[in-house]
């Protein structure tokens, strides 16, 4: 049977490392189902997070060959295709502050975001009791923001990100922008 390797970037609240696992290879499966059986069958002290298992949370966001993705909707036959390779490069994202192995810290895109508030705030006319009535077009301009699982894959991917500039507003400013 072939055999599959996942060089993973570990880390232990001080040191960074990398970490290779072999692991028999499985048509159809995904990223996160191969981290899942490294945690399962070979290394119980792998950390890394996920939840719904199904793009719509994106807790599983890793860096597969330095690009972000959600390890629960691609496919491992994917990423070795694409590479010609039966070795990946498996990392937390950019941009975070690592915790433990792929698991990243939230805290500071949380309260960014939070400053930029990209949500729909109703005018003082609008009561709890009214409502606020709506047409198709306009849900259809705001329905499109619901689109972002807020899976931290683009601001993973944003160079500016690493410079640490507070008068930019990253990945929150697509919300400003386009609306996506």
């Amino acid at each position: 049977m072939q055999k599959v390797t996942f060089k993973i970037r570990r880390f232990d609240g001080e040191k960074s490392w990398l970490q290779e696992y072999q692991f028999p290879y499985h048509p159809g499966k995904t990223i996160l189902w191969a981290l899942s059986y490294i945690k399962d069958s070979i290394d119980p002290t792998l950390t890394f997070t996920a939840s719904c298992r199904h793009a719509v949370c994106g807790a599983c966001a890793v860096r597969v060959n330095g690009q972000a993705t959600l390890a629960c909707e691609t496919l491992l036959d994917k990423m070795l295709d694409r590479w010609k390779t039966d070795t990946l490069l498996i990392e937390p994202l950019q941009n975070f502050e690592v915790i433990r192995d792929l698991v990243v810290d939230w805290e500071a895109k949380v309260e960014r975001l939070a400053e930029v508030k990209p949500w729909l705030i109703p005018r003082d006319e609008f009561s709890k009791e009214t409502g606020c009535r709506q047409t198709p077009e306009d849900f259809k301009k705001i329905n499109k923001n619901s689109d972002c699982i807020l899976c931290g894959c683009c601001a993973s991917e944003c160079n500016k990100l690493s410079s640490n500039d507070r008068d930019f507003l990253g990945e929150c400013l697509r919300f400003c922008v386009s609306g996506k």
